[in-house]
C-alpha cells in the first residue's frame, strides 16, 4: 500500500532544493526537526502555494492556476485541482484536524502525517482503514510565528516519528500560499458536508475543483474573511460516484452556501456575530458555492447551487 509521506517527500525535496527561487526559507531546529517558512519571515509565491497545496494533498491530486473574471474589467485568479484517491487525499492528509498544543504555540495541523497520528479529535481520519507506518511525517502549519524544539519535539511524538523526520510547513493567515491552499480545499470543504449529512464518501472516486483565490488582504481578519467568502460564493466542486441517483438527489442541495440561512452575507461578518469562534458558526455555512455530482452507476448528473461573482466583487473591492 501507497505511503503518502513518502510519497509527498519528493515534493518536500523539491522545496528545499529550491528555497530561494521559490521566496522560501529551510533551516533545522536544534532536535533535528526541518521547517520550511512560505509565507511567515519570507513571502512565498505562486509556485510554493501549487507545492504546499499537492503536499497537503499527499501527492495524490494536482494544483493549477487560470483567470476567473468578476465582471467586464475586474479578475481575481483562480486555483483548480484534479484528485485522484479522494478519501486519502482529502481525509487523511488535506483536511486540518489535526489538533497541536505547546505552550502557547496551539495550530490545527493538515498533510500527510494525520495518517500517521490518527488522533482521537481528528475524525475525518478514523473512517479511513489505512495506517501509514513510514519513517518520515509532513505537517502543513499555518500560524504567525515559527515552531520552537518543544513543539517540534511534540508534534514528533503524535505522529510516531523521531524529530529529526520530521517537516514542518509553515505559512502566515496572509500571504500567497494561505489564500491559494485555502481556496485549493474546495473539494475537501464539500467532503465535510457530506459527512455531516450521512454520505458514504467511499462511493467518490474521482473529483476536481476550482476556487477564486482573494487578494491579499491589508490584515489577518480580513484576510480571513475573504479567504472563505472564495470557498462559500466562488468555488465548485466536481464528483465523480457510484452511488444511487435517490441518495444524490437528496443530498446535494444540503452540500452548497445556498442551503444556510445566512447565506448571501460576508464571513467577517458572520464571524463577528459568532464572536470570531469558527466553531460558533452555523456549520451548514461551511460549504462551496456549487456542485455537480455525476453517477457512474447511472450516467446521470446532479448540480446545486452558484457562482456569485457579485459578492466576491463587493467583498474584495470597494468600487
Amino acid at each position: 500500500m501507497i505511503s503518502i509521506n513518502k510519497h509527498s517527500m519528493r515534493l518536500v525535496n523539491q522545496i528545499m532544493d529550491n528555497v530561494e527561487a521559490l521566496g522560501c526559507r529551510y533551516y533545522r531546529l536544534a532536535n533535528g526537526a526541518h521547517v520550511i517558512d512560505m509565507g511567515i519571515e519570507v513571502p512565498g509565491g505562486w509556485e510554493a502555494a501549487k507545492l504546499f497545496t499537492e503536499i497537503d494533498m499527499a501527492g495524490l491530486g494536482t494544483c493549477g492556476f487560470r483567470d476567473f473574471p468578476l465582471d467586464e474589467k475586474i479578475s481575481v485568479p483562480v486555483v483548480e485541482v484534479f484528485i485522484d484517491n479522494v478519501q486519502l487525499a482529502c481525509m487523511g492528509s488535506q483536511m486540518a484536524g489535526l489538533q497541536l498544543a505547546q505552550g502557547e504555540f496551539s495550530v490545527i495541523a493538515s498533510g500527510p502525517a494525520r495518517a500517521k497520528a490518527r488522533a482521537e479529535g481528528d475524525f475525518h481520519v478514523q473512517p479511513l482503514d489505512y495506517r501509514d507506518d513510514h519513517h518520515q511525517a509532513i505537517l502543513g502549519i499555518t500560524a504567525n510565528s515559527l515552531p520552537d524544539e518543544a513543539f517540534a519535539e511534540k508534534a514528533a511524538e503524535v505522529c510516531k516519528v523521531k524529530p529529526e523526520n520530521l517537516y514542518l510547513l509553515m505559512h502566515s493567515y496572509n500571504c500567497i500560499v494561505c489564500t491559494v491552499q485555502v481556496s485549493a480545499r474546495i473539494v475537501e470543504q464539500t467532503i465535510n458536508q457530506m459527512m455531516l449529512n450521512k454520505f458514504d464518501t467511499g462511493q467518490l472516486v474521482t473529483a476536481r475543483g476550482y476556487c477564486a483565490v482573494a487578494p491579499l488582504a491589508p490584515d489577518d481578519l480580513t484576510s480571513m474573511g475573504w479567504v472563505n467568502d472564495c470557498l462559500l460564493y466562488g468555488g465548485k466542486a466536481i464528483f465523480w460516484v457510484r452511488s444511487s441517483d435517490e441518495e444524490i438527489r437528496e443530498v446535494i442541495p444540503k452540500l452548497v452556501t445556498e442551503s444556510a440561512a445566512d447565506y448571501g452575507r460576508l464571513f467577517v461578518e458572520m464571524f463577528e456575530e459568532a464572536g470570531r469562534d469558527f466553531y460558533a458558526m452555523d456549520l451548514s455555512i461551511h460549504s462551496p458555492a456549487e456542485v455537480q455530482i455525476v453517477n457512474l452507476n447511472t450516467g446521470n448528473v446532479f448540480s446545486a447551487g452558484s457562482i456569485r461573482r457579485d459578492i466576491l466583487k463587493k467583498s474584495f473591492f470597494k468600487i
